[in-house]
């Protein structure tokens, strides 16, 4: 009995071990002790805040290429590198780096570049001086290391700077045509560009066109023709102003052609003098219609030398003396017309008047003569500007007629100017002057 109950104790007192006790893991737990509960609260709340830190980076990390354009400027999106799109000024996502970069470029504004490959070279002491006062010898010649000039078409020398302002108007045609992504790349192919074109303008012109005169057409013209060249090859830039500063020839024979400029301006001025004083004369003398008028004379010339008819020209001449004549000459053609009216008038009326008095001087010439003369001097008598005077018969009278006052004035000038210059008189005087000296 003993061994019995003993068996049965030892095998009551034996770990009994439930092969399945991970089925029993939801049923109650055992509560821990409070260390280990403070140290399960902790990490639960390390683990809460850590995922909201990742959650925070995470959110950063996907907005962390969020850019604000300007309105001055455009924005390229690369991808990888290759260029993905343009975004417009405003607000800009992209996928955050490297994946994605964004890359501003100021499109919408002008920039100035300044362009001294054409000008001389200033020594050190000459650096910010005017150029006026900017003075060289006539031996010093150019350095062509140094100094830049343009070739002229008349074999001159022209100094000059460029002020290029420009801007990127197409952001997508410059990073796909130009290399690099900055206004340093468009400034060297601006560059290029200028000094190439301002060869070929110059090769067109003099150099008093370049420096004087054709001011404002070699800015055109080089605007023009380096926009070409930028369009051609679809660089997305635009110049939009061309500048020439301080165009001059060489110093050494500045002088030289500053003394030519003069003498060529005062040639200009005498001959826009002499032109004014030909317009006036001949609109004092024939009004609008003298360019005409000069016209039709210069084809009568023509027809003249060529032997041809004359009569179409004079007719011409004629229409426009008649009819669009005016000034001076107009109004001698009127008063000679309305002259000639009142002549072939008059002419007119002495016909009538012989043809009416021709019978009675066939009948009985003397009482018609003794009848016009009694006629004629009594409009003489009546003739307010005529004197008379009375003389008896028998009687003899001597008039003296006074010579005119006018006439008489012209005669002693004449008489003054000759004894001034008589070479007898003139001795004589010297001889006197001589006679009281001593």
């Amino acid at each position: 009995m003993h061994d019995h109950d003993d068996q049965n104790q030892d095998t009551y007192d034996s770990p009994v071990v439930d092969e399945h006790a991970h089925r029993n893991l939801g049923g109650a737990e055992e509560p821990l002790d409070a260390a280990n509960q403070s140290l399960s609260d902790a990490l639960i709340s390390s683990f809460r805040i850590l995922k909201g830190i990742m959650i925070v980076l995470m959110f950063l990390f996907v907005f962390s290429n969020v850019r604000s354009v300007d309105t001055s400027e455009q924005a390229l999106q690369l991808r990888l590198g290759s260029l993905y799109d343009v975004h417009d000024p405003g607000l800009v996502w992209a996928m955050p780096y490297p994946i994605d970069e964004i890359v501003p470029m100021p499109t919408k504004k002008s920039n100035e570049l300044l362009i001294n490959s054409h000008s001389f070279n200033r020594h050190a002491s000459e650096r910010g001086m005017p150029l006026a006062v900017i003075a060289r010898d006539a031996t010093e010649g150019l350095d062509p290391v140094h100094d830049g000039a343009l070739l002229t078409a008349d074999a001159g020398l022209v100094h000059t700077q460029w002020k290029i302002t420009y801007k990127i108007d197409d952001l997508r045609s410059f990073v796909s045509i130009v290399e690099g992504d900055n206004v340093e790349t468009a400034e060297s192919l601006i560059r290029s560009y200028i000094e190439t074109v301002g060869v070929h303008v110059a090769s067109e012109l003099t150099a008093e066109e370049i420096i004087r005169t054709r001011l404002e057409y070699v800015r055109s013209e080089m605007k023009k023709r380096v926009n070409e060249r930028l369009r051609a090859i679809n660089s997305g830039i635009d110049v939009t102003q061309v500048e020439m500063y301080e165009p001059t020839p060489p110093l050494q024979v500045r002088s030289s052609f500053d003394n030519a400029q003069m003498a060529e301006n005062r040639q200009r001025a005498v001959i826009a003098q002499a032109e004014q004083a030909r317009v006036k004369i001949l609109n004092e003398s024939a009004g609008a219609a003298y360019a005409e008028l000069i016209e039709a004379l210069d084809r009568r010339e023509n027809a003249k030398a060529e032997g041809r008819s004359l009569d179409d020209s004079q007719r011409e001449i004629d229409r426009i003396l008649n009819t669009l004549v005016e000034g001076s000459a107009g109004i001698l053609l009127k008063e000679a017309g309305a002259q000639l009216s009142v002549l072939v008038g008059q002419i007119q009326s002495d016909v009538e008047l012989y043809r009416t008095l021709l019978p009675e001087y066939e009948s009985n010439p003397d009482l018609l003569i003794a009848r016009l003369w009694e006629q004629t001097r009594g409009s003489i008598f009546k003739n307010p500007g005529v004197t008379k005077i009375y003389r008896p018969l028998g009687c003899q009278f001597r008039l003296t007629i006074p010579l005119d006052p006018k006439e008489t004035q012209l005669a002693e000038e004449r008489r003054l100017a000759v004894e001034k210059y008589d070479i007898g008189k003139l001795k004589g005087r010297r001889k006197s002057v001589l006679i009281n000296t001593q």
